[in-house]
């Protein structure tokens, strides 16, 4: 039951979230705001993501709704649309905080964002050949 799954998923991201929780308030890292962050990321996804699982095993009709919408096209080619925004998007801003940092000297910020984009495009044509292939 694809329900029973995504609240299994919901249930796995609160512990990993609570775990590093846990961890960053034990300070297991020199700076544990890193760990908070993400540890308080992970857990809010989870929780919105139990309560999705709830309304769709409570509610007959928002599920009705949600299984329409995943099989709609329309939805498909707006979320493909999105993710291509997005991927240009990321892409200019990335690029401009490279150049930006690498001006002001910093180096290892100007070289990670720079890496960001590579491994971001390289994804892309990866993924571009194995879809071409596929369809």
């Amino acid at each position: 039951m694809k329900d029973n799954k995504l609240f299994k998923i919901s249930i796995a991201e609160i512990a990993v979230g609570a775990v590093l929780e846990l961890l960053a308030l034990a300070k297991v890292m020199g700076d544990s705001d890193i760990l908070a962050g993400m540890g308080s990321g992970i857990l809010a996804v989870g929780a919105v993501q139990m309560f999705r699982a709830f309304r769709i095993q409570s509610n007959p009709e928002y599920r009705k709704r949600m299984e329409t919408a995943a099989k709609d096209e329309r939805y498909a080619f707006i979320s493909m649309k999105a993710k291509e925004a997005a991927f240009g998007i990321y892409l200019i801003i990335t690029a401009v905080l490279c150049i930006g940092w690498m001006l002001l000297g910093n180096q290892e910020r100007g070289t990670l964002a720079g890496m960001s984009i590579c491994l971001l495009v390289l994804l892309y044509a990866v993924m571009f050949r194995v879809m071409a292939r596929k369809y």
